[in-house]
């Protein structure tokens, strides 16, 4: 926030300002609607995934100083929002294709986080004890997400309180319902047996 409250640009008139009072209110608006949202729909993914891989969690509550690994490993596996939209700002060559100034690229965020290369020997393995790498949930350079250490925070502290509080459970995905959202991904409902 305190690089918001600073930085100076130069609006469409030409003239070099701050951000407005008003102006500020709306990205605050925006950071903390956004990472309630993501972080809620973050420890959705947490149940599904704990319990698709029983193992892992019970050696989370063995060990909680591995929370915080384990947090990256399913903002990596399970990114809340998996793509976005760029505009892109000058011609560039993609993989051998030529990309105009002014096209708009649609990148899959979760589809980059599971590059084999990125994260070997195999993207699509959930492991909390994975070499920990950069991911692209929070992308990268001047859209880097404002709310990352946030939402980091508040997805350790509810697994470190879920784990303790339910160390064993299910879900029962027959009855599970995804969300109906084109930019946040999680569950409606997802029915857990706690055991």
């Amino acid at each position: 926030m305190t690089e918001l409250l600073n930085v100076e640009f130069e609006d469409e008139t030409g003239t070099v300002r701050r951000l407005r009072r008003d102006e500020l209110l709306i990205y605050v608006s925006v950071v903390s609607g956004a990472g309630n949202e993501t972080t809620t729909r973050l420890i959705g993914w947490a149940g599904k995934v704990l319990a698709e891989h029983p193992d892992q969690r019970r050696a989370l509550v063995d060990d909680p100083s591995l929370i915080p690994q384990a947090v990256e490993e399913l903002l990596r596996y399970e990114p809340p929002a998996p793509h976005v939209a760029r505009y892109v700002t000058r011609d560039v060559e993609y993989y051998g294709r030529q990309v105009p100034k002014g096209s708009v690229m649609m990148m899959l965020i979760g589809a980059a986080n599971r590059d084999h290369r990125q994260f070997p020997p195999d993207g699509d393995v959930f492991d909390i004890r994975r070499e920990p790498r950069q991911h692209l949930t929070f992308s990268v350079g001047t859209h880097y997400c404002l709310g990352s250490a946030l939402a980091r925070l508040e997805g350790r502290i509810a697994l470190e309180e879920i784990l303790k509080r339910f160390p064993e459970w299910d879900v029962d995905l027959s009855q599970a319902k995804l969300s109906p959202t084109s930019t946040v991904r999680g569950w409606e409902t997802m029915p857990a047996v706690i055991g």
